[in-house]
């Protein structure tokens, strides 16, 4: 999961200027997206004020009918998975998921490409083991969809889940999970299990050229497994921030070199965390702390006021959820020789 959360402040106050002091405040959405207009080339806030508050929001993860779409806000002791559900042609105002919000803190959800099951990190106890705070436990969980809603979330067994930290699920249509690894405070790398007989078998990790002390964690993987955007940390002399990059598979089923994702993306001083492309294959979606340099700066003789204010809104330094056109990563793939 990576530690480096720099949760936004004032929670409460957040909250209450975010504009839902009734129920009946929520706004009527339709359409794909939340009735969202799609992005470009340039990308842009994701449902802002709606999933995007200025609270501390990243992870994304959206149905396959596009009917359905997760995401994670975390502000001080929260860390919680939210839904909200397109019925009757409209969206629901985003509310805690069922299964989370239990008391754990829980992260980084992944619906299979059937939808049959979500994936998430939580730092639930394993069986037999008391509850410890923080992310003592960094574990991948999972609860299935059933007829009556979601099932108890258990934790996926081993070889998947060890002694270490796993988190990051992501599947592809053929039931491989991806996944990262990391020592007790050490390096991550990413790892791959096929499902075989019903369950997961042993982890292989995935060989990319990277120094020892570097980290590539929270890697995203397209249902064809085709091609995969990862974070990486530490890895070349340019990569000075957490920077997304993404891998296109080989014809002989490895994996090419990393490739830096463009400015647009990879902002200056901003910690890439989550990236995810929508099931129709037509937008990235990814974490972005970026500052817009329209907001004002929080400085000497700044009023609580504009400080409440700022804090309520996406775009001033908290992490929020951006996307844009995949053509960003089409545009990368490698052309085949003719």
């Amino acid at each position: 999961m990576k530690k480096i959360l720099g949760f936004a402040v004032i929670a409460v106050l957040s909250l209450a200027a975010w504009g839902f002091a009734r129920k009946d405040d929520f706004p009527v959405l339709t359409g794909p997206y939340l009735g969202q207009t799609p992005p470009g080339n340039t990308p842009v806030i994701f449902a802002p004020g709606i999933v995007s508050t200025g609270l501390y929001t990243r992870d994304i993860a959206i149905s396959r009918a596009g009917d359905e779409i997760f995401f994670c806000v975390a502000d001080g002791g929260l860390s919680a998975i939210f839904v909200t559900r397109r019925a009757g042609g409209r969206w629901t105002e985003p509310a805690i998921a069922p299964f989370s919000g239990k008391g754990f803190l829980d992260f980084e959800p992944h619906l299979t490409p059937d939808g049959k099951q979500l994936l998430f990190l939580s730092n639930r106890p394993p069986a037999g083991q008391e509850p410890r705070n923080g992310w003592f436990y960094q574990h991948i969980w999972a609860t299935t969809r059933t007829d009556a809603g979601w099932s108890e979330p258990r934790m996926v067994p081993a070889p998947v889940n060890s002694d270490d930290n796993e988190f990051f699920p992501s599947v592809t249509k053929d039931n491989v999970l991806y996944f990262t690894r990391s020592k007790k405070n050490g390096s991550a790398r990413i790892y791959r299990a096929k499902l075989e007989n019903g369950r997961y078998g042993d982890p292989e990790i995935i060989s990319f050229a990277v120094p020892e002390k570097g980290m590539l964690f929270n890697a995203f993987v397209s249902p064809q497994e085709d091609f995969l955007i990862t974070c990486a940390l530490n890895i070349g002399a340019a990569n000075v921030d957490q920077d997304y990059y993404v891998s296109f598979r080989t014809p002989d089923g490895g994996w090419g070199p990393l490739i830096r994702l463009g400015p647009e993306i990879n902002a200056p001083g901003d910690n890439a965390n989550s990236a995810f492309v929508s099931p129709d294959g037509r937008y990235l979606f990814f974490s972005s702390s970026r500052r817009d340099p329209s907001k004002p700066e929080i400085k000497s003789g700044t009023t609580l006021r504009d400080i409440i204010r700022s804090k309520s809104e996406p775009g001033t330094g908290s992490s929020a959820i951006y996307w844009v056109s995949s053509k960003i990563i089409e545009d990368l793939r490698p052309k085949a020789r003719s």
